[in-house]
């Protein structure tokens, strides 16, 4: 079974990420661009999950922070 889901990514002006380096993980592409990573304790997105009512990616993050 795939671990991968689908969510909305609205973008609001926002650049994808130029690059991954290593230790980064690559959590989501659009057309082959990184817009969202993770490295360690960081959580970045290049688009705004806070403008849709799904909240798996705030659910996520608050998963990283009870992790850590």
């Amino acid at each position: 079974m795939s671990d991968k889901f689908y969510v909305s990514m609205p973008f609001i002006r926002a650049p994808y990420i130029a690059e991954a380096g290593e230790g980064v993980e690559v959590l989501a592409e659009v057309d082959n661009h990184v817009v969202a990573a993770r490295e360690k304790n960081m959580l970045v997105t290049s688009f705004h999950p806070e403008v849709t009512e799904d909240t798996r990616i705030h659910e996520y993050f608050i998963d990283m922070v009870l992790k850590s």
